[in-house]
C-alpha cells in the first residue's frame, strides 16, 4: 500500500486544502473529488484540510479502485505486484466505467501478455491527455516481460 499510496501521490499530487482540478471540480488531498454530502462539499475552495481527513479519503479511494481492480479481473491476486499497481492506479485515475472500456488492454492483462498490456494503453486517447504517467504504467507493465 505505501508503493501504491508514493506512486498515487506522485501522480495525483497531495493537496491539503480544497482546490480546482483541471476540469475546474472542486478536489481535495490525493486527487480526491469533493462530493455532496461530504462535510468539504459546500466550503470555499482555499479551505484546509487536515491531513487526516486526506489519509481518510485516500484509504477510502483507494479500497473502491481494489474492488474495481478485483472485479475487472478476478484473479488480480496472483497477478504481479506491478500489474496490481497498474491497474488500481488507472482505476483510481479513470473510474470503473471508463478503465472498464480498455476491452483490449485488460485481455492482454487476462492472458499476461503484458507487452500487449503495455503497447494498449499506448494506443489509447488516455496517453495522448496523460503522456507521461501513462507512459510509466505502460512501461511498468512492459517490464513484467522480463521478469
Amino acid at each position: 500500500m505505501a508503493r501504491l499510496r508514493q506512486l498515487l501521490e506522485h501522480d495525483e499530487g497531495c493537496v491539503y486544502e480544497l482546490y480546482l482540478d483541471h476540469l475546474g471540480l472542486k478536489s481535495l488531498g490525493v486527487g480526491h473529488l469533493s462530493l455532496k454530502g461530504e462535510p468539504e462539499y459546500d466550503l470555499p475552495v482555499g479551505t484546509p484540510v487536515s491531513e487526516q481527513r486526506v489519509h481518510e479519503l485516500f484509504h477510502q479511494d483507494v479500497q473502491v479502485s481494489i474492488k474495481d481492480a478485483k472485479w475487472l479481473h478476478p484473479d488480480f491476486d496472483d497477478l504481479p505486484e506491478d500489474a496490481q499497481i497498474t491497474i488500481v492506479s488507472l482505476a483510481f485515475q479513470l473510474g470503473l466505467p471508463r478503465y472498464q472500456k480498455f476491452a483490449k488492454h485488460h485481455a492482454a492483462i487476462k492472458a499476461r501478455d503484458w507487452k500487449e498490456a503495455a503497447a494498449q494503453l499506448r494506443d489509447s486517447k488516455l496517453y495522448r491527455q496523460t503522456p507521461a504517467r501513462t507512459e510509466r504504467h505502460a512501461a511498468r507493465l512492459e517490464a513484467l516481460d522480463f521478469c
